[in-house]
């Protein structure tokens, strides 16, 4: 919206300089609240963009510590198949003929 002109020159006297300055008032008026409603909308927007970067935030950090769960669970797993392993060797060790069973025979 374009300001109005006061000295407009096709007003006469002064009835129509009031009636110019009362239209002004009247647009300056339906700026201002059109700019609070836009701050209004405004605040919503980041309130509400503040609230999903918090959101990410938490789930990004819920992630890494999944992951890191699931890495020494990982971990775990892998240093207790080891020592299983090694446990199966040692025992196997000393056992005599562990490869093949003698069979029987039967006549």
């Amino acid at each position: 919206m374009a300001p109005r002109n006061n000295h407009d020159p096709t007003s006469s006297g002064e009835s129509g300089n009031t009636n110019v300055q009362e239209a002004d008032l009247q647009e300056m008026e339906d700026v201002n609240q059109s700019l609070d409603a836009l701050s209004c909308a405004l605040d919503a927007v980041e309130q509400r963009t503040d609230d999903i970067l918090s959101q990410l935030r938490e789930l990004l950090d819920s992630n890494r510590e999944i992951r890191r769960q699931l890495a020494q669970e990982k971990d775990s797993a892998s240093e207790e198949q080891s020592e299983d392993d090694e446990d199966k060797d040692d025992d196997m060790e000393g056992q005599p003929g562990n490869a093949s069973l003698p069979s029987a025979n039967i006549n």
